[in-house]
């Protein structure tokens, strides 16, 4: 006689949360995602248990999809058995997004600008109502906060945020100063009166500085990035401590690299505007 396979309570249980009434019902693939995504803030190893937290996922689930990715590649398990993206993620990330075409583009600016000047650059750009770091060249590489790459701040502290936010649509402005701001220091600009005025200074004179807006004791300098039809999509900003302000003349440094990388990305070769159209189509965008 065939003997019955004892039951994993644990496994009934995981799949019953995962089912449960008031838990919405997630494809294979939105399961997947909401894995990946558990790594998008903080870009630190993970236990499983934090995976499962984070993705809202059962531990059960979270372990058959963390084997899964791992095997194919997608994740890396440390010494101490904690999963972090590997690095086929990168390179997936690196062959097929604009963003980091972009920062490949910039970076030999940006490694120039970080050696004429000692202090931390970056590069960034608008995503949502958070400037995202597509590169950080920092002066003390222990540094774990979130200016590294694909770290995020909220617009209105730093410099290439709001810088950003200025050169967006009047509509954009609006939207972003009507939602509660946070205030990091007693220097954070919240009023849309007083950011409304910076961002009218930047765009007259193509740059920004902002001091003590995360911390007191640090400022930060940034300037727009256009494209080729001259659309502000990108900044490259420096971050400085007050008690080492960077090299005299800080802000032209600042702007020549934004225009040398602004020069290096009109440069490319523009795709035909028919094959344009054939793509979008293609993609249901019409």
């Amino acid at each position: 006689m065939n003997q019955k396979q004892p039951v994993d309570i644990q496994s009934v249980r995981d799949r019953l949360r995962d089912t449960a009434p008031g838990h919405p019902k997630r494809t294979a693939a939105a399961r997947v995602l909401s894995l990946l995504d558990a790594f998008a803030h903080r870009g630190e190893p993970l236990t499983l248990s934090e995976i499962a937290r984070r993705a809202d996922l059962s531990l059960t689930t979270t372990h058959r999809l963390a084997h899964e990715v791992l095997e194919w590649g997608g994740l890396d398990l440390d010494d101490e058995g904690r999963y972090c993206l590997s690095r086929k993620i990168l390179e997936l990330a690196s062959a097929s997004t604009e963003e980091l075409r972009i920062r490949e583009l910039a970076l030999p600016h940006l490694v120039d600008l970080h050696r004429r000047t000692g202090i931390t650059v970056n590069l960034s750009v608008r995503e949502g109502d958070d400037v995202m770091y597509l590169e950080a060249l920092r002066a003390h590489p222990n540094y774990t906060g979130q200016n590294r790459m694909g770290g995020r701040l909220p617009l209105h502290v730093t410099a290439t945020g709001l810088v950003l936010l200025a050169f967006s649509s009047r509509q954009v402005q609006d939207e972003y100063l009507a939602t509660p701001l946070k205030r990091y220091t007693r220097f954070t600009k919240t009023r849309p009166d007083e950011l409304h005025e910076t961002m009218d200074a930047a765009r007259r004179e193509g740059i920004l500085r902002l001091d003590g807006a995360v911390a007191a004791g640090a400022g930060s300098i940034a300037a727009p990035v256009p494209d080729s039809l001259g659309q502000v999509d990108v900044a490259v900003g420096a971050i400085y401590a007050h008690r080492n302000p960077g090299p005299h003349g800080l802000p032209d440094l600042v702007l020549a690299t934004a225009r040398r990388i602004a020069r290096a990305r009109s440069e490319r070769p523009a795709l035909d505007p028919r094959t344009i159209a054939f793509n979008r189509s293609q993609a249901g965008l019409g």
